[in-house]
């Protein structure tokens, strides 16, 4: 990614860009206030390219993994061994292209409500 954020920073972005993805009734005014101020295309890019692929189960599976909030420490480990895999393998590249034009298509609802609050 292109942004110059420092590692806490990041983290804390991620961990509320996961709100979002929980199985609970989602505060977006709460998740744009933690938000405000980064630029709203590095916003966009950390949603959909890094949060979403690691989060988007719990929206999807019968019996969510995840109630209550993604904790921000494993929620970075994720995310960052995700990246590291893109990274390094062409197929995982590919797929991972495929999955977030896919994410951002089902779940454009998330960056609207979000970016309608910033």
């Amino acid at each position: 990614m292109g942004h110059l954020l420092t590692e806490p920073q990041l983290t804390d972005i991620r961990a509320a860009l996961s709100w979002p993805f929980n199985d609970l009734p989602v505060e977006y005014d709460y998740v744009a206030a933690k938000v405000r101020g980064i630029d709203p295309d590095v916003l966009y890019e950390i949603l959909y390219s890094e949060v979403a692929p690691v989060c988007f189960t719990t929206l999807v599976a019968a019996v969510p993994p995840v109630w209550t909030g993604f904790d921000p420490d494993s929620l970075r480990v994720m995310i960052e061994e995700r990246l590291a895999a893109r990274e390094n393998n062409w197929f995982r590249r590919q797929f991972d292209k495929a999955l977030v034009r896919w994410l951002r298509y089902n779940y454009g609802y998330i960056w609207k409500e979000i970016s309608s609050r910033l």
